[in-house]
């Protein structure tokens, strides 16, 4: 699939298409398969919340036509709470559900990179034994999130009372303004530029769960160690590869988008016809995305490998010995 050395922009991004070219049946149609079953309960909570807010903009209208009808004891723009329950679990759905799939198309990336071409069996197979781990880093980086959305939460609201402090104390309105604009952006930065440094240094750490067959905290500190001296590659190819992960989600997304107002439209079923249509659009964008954003950062992490550790050296050994090699080429200490 790609060649055996340090390999070049044009070689990742080559090697994560081709990749799904040679094998579409394990790769665009297991994502298919596990985003489809993944996805069902958030577009159902979806829908629901769709259904609740055109009831509560109908009852709007209804008020503006004739105020005597207002009732104070009757909520407006409510959503249904088991509609926000199921919002919420079907996001951990997802989560999970798209780290499982991640974590079989690694295992799937690196052993086309020797030669093989996994079935969906085999790429199940291929992680089986790492379920628990991949779950596990799945929900630690869930928390990681929350602790810097949290953390930048708080910082926001209090740049914005120093910032509207410090505006309210100056002379000229224009300058206070500008002097509240300067502190939320240093907050923003204070924030924002360790929690991105911190989340580069763990871009590896699924491809290491599965290939290596890490425990989530052993995949995190290796992440950390592996990374070390090439932030601003792995940025830079992270950057780029989520740009063509959004231009895609704009060609699928934009015309279900426009479609919307029109489905609302239909008489009794118009909500639950968006949200079939939005839910088949929802899982191709993850059929397309995810297999190519696995791609990338599993040939990144076998890129490393080769650059740091002399595993293209390793593989060309291998080769010229004509010896039979698995997925255990990439253990940790393993010899050819």
């Amino acid at each position: 699939m790609v060649a055996l050395r340090p390999m070049s922009l044009g070689d990742v991004f080559n090697g994560a298409f081709s990749y799904v070219r040679q094998n579409p049946r394990t790769t665009f149609l297991l994502s298919l398969i596990v985003m489809a079953a993944a996805s069902i309960i958030g577009s159902v909570a979806a829908t629901w919340a769709t259904g609740d807010s055109l009831a509560s903009l109908n009852m709007f209208d209804e008020i503006m036509a004739d105020p005597e009808a207002f009732d104070p004891d009757d909520p407006m723009f409510a959503t249904s709470p088991m509609a926000t329950m199921l919002s919420f679990l079907g996001s951990l759905v997802v989560m999970v559900g798209g780290a499982m799939l991640i974590g079989m198309l690694s295992g799937v990336v690196g052993m086309a990179v020797l030669g093989y071409r996994l079935t969906i069996e085999q790429a199940w197979a291929s992680v089986r034994g790492q379920i628990g781990s991949i779950i596990g880093l799945a929900f630690i980086r869930l928390a990681i999130q929350v602790i810097i959305g949290v953390v930048a939460f708080i910082a926001f609201f209090v740049a914005l009372f120093v910032g509207l402090i410090t505006g309210f104390g100056m002379a000229d309105p224009v300058v206070g303004l500008i002097i509240g604009f300067l502190i939320m952006l240093v907050a923003a930065l204070v924030i924002g530029v360790p929690a991105l440094w911190i989340w580069v240094r763990l871009y590896y750490a699924m491809p290491l769960v599965v290939l290596e067959r890490l425990g989530p905290g052993q995949a995190i500190a290796r992440s950390w160690r592996i990374s070390q001296g090439a932030w601003w590659r792995t940025l830079g190819y992270w950057l780029l590869s989520a740009l063509i992960v959004l231009v895609v989600n704009l060609i699928l997304a934009g015309p279900v988008g426009l479609a919307m107002p029109f489905l609302f439209e239909v008489e009794t079923f118009g909500p639950v016809l968006a949200g079939v249509v939005n839910y088949v659009a929802t899982v191709l964008i993850y059929a397309l995305t995810l297999p190519f954003v696995a791609g990338v950062t599993t040939l990144l992490y076998i890129d490393l490998r080769m650059r740091r550790e002399g595993l293209d050296l390793q593989l060309h050994q291998i080769a010229q010995r004509g010896q039979p090699v698995g997925a255990e080429v990439y253990l940790p200490g393993y010899r050819a």
